[in-house]
Formats: structure tokens, C-alpha cells, sequence
């Protein structure tokens, strides 16, 4: 009897811990535009840290035309720094012009981000300026080579534990 009620605590416990502070979602179900594929805070679930790192992943499919740019918009609770590197799926360093406005990271691509690649965008030093309270989203959209139109590629968000 002791057993079973210690095995089911620390499952309840390791289901608990294993549910993610943050989860990303792509605005357009589609294999023919660019998406948002995974969000990661670090470091994770310490709700008061207030320098952090917030690391998005976005997809741009074979289907898709190139990317020429992509604009981030930060929650009202994080202050966004110019300290961002951006790299391919194989860890190759993306060159990129970075221009902070306010709560908005204009990333310029020095040369088109081509189809069928995977970005990783490391957001470094952002800082929270209170904890996250409710569930606070960054909004990203893109650039297409040939479209001069922001397109929505989806979201990330914080969310409390």
C-alpha cells in the first residue's frame, strides 16, 4: 500500500514538472509558408528570473518562397535586446542586420532565408520586466522575397505554471 501511494506521487510529480512553461504554435497549418515550430525559455519556469533567453524555432518549407525578414513582436513584460543570433538547422551562423523598435525586432536577412530551411533565433538577454502573469504571446510574421506584405507565421507564448 505505501508503495503504490509513493510510485503514484512521484508520477503525479514527474508528469507535473514535465509539462512546458512555453509551447509555439504556427498561424497557418500549411506546408507552403513559413512557420513557427518550437519556443524555448531559459532559464525555464523560474517565473521571477528577469534575464533570460527565448529561443524560437520557425520552419521555412520546400513549398515556400524565400524569406527576406522577419518581425517579432515581444509581450508588454519583455524588453527586447539587439543581442539576437540567428542560425540554420545546421548550426551555421545566419547573416542577419537586427533593429530594435520598442517591443518589435526587425530581423533583416543579408541574403534570402531559401526554402527548406529550419532557423533557430536566439534571443539574447531579454529582460522581464514583472513575471509573467497569464499567458503573454510573441507574435511573429515574415517577409516573403516577391510579397511586400507581413504574413503571420504564429505565435509563442509565456505561460505561467
Amino acid at each position: 500500500m505505501d508503495k503504490t501511494l509513493i510510485y503514484t506521487a512521484v508520477f503525479t510529480l514527474t508528469m507535473a514538472v514535465s509539462v512546458p512553461g512555453t509551447y509555439a504554435n504556427p498561424s497557418l497549418q500549411s506546408d507552403k509558408s513559413p512557420h513557427v515550430i518550437g519556443f524555448i525559455e531559459f532559464p525555464q519556469g523560474i517565473r521571477h528570473w528577469r534575464i533570460l533567453r527565448h529561443t524560437l524555432k520557425i520552419e521555412v518549407p520546400q513549398q515556400s518562397k524565400a524569406v527576406s525578414q522577419l518581425i517579432i513582436q515581444a509581450p508588454s513584460n519583455i524588453i527586447l535586446r539587439d543581442d539576437i543570433d540567428v542560425s540554420d538547422q545546421s548550426g551555421k551562423k545566419v547573416d542577419t542586420k537586427v533593429s530594435i523598435n520598442g517591443q518589435k525586432a526587425t530581423l533583416v536577412f543579408i541574403e534570402q532565408v531559401e526554402p527548406g530551411t529550419t532557423l533557430t533565433i536566439d534571443m539574447n538577454k531579454v529582460k522581464k520586466t514583472t513575471p509573467t502573469n497569464g499567458d503573454k504571446m510573441y507574435k511573429v510574421s515574415a517577409i516573403l522575397v516577391g510579397v511586400n506584405a507581413e504574413l503571420p507565421v504564429g505565435i509563442a507564448q509565456l505561460r505561467v505554471r
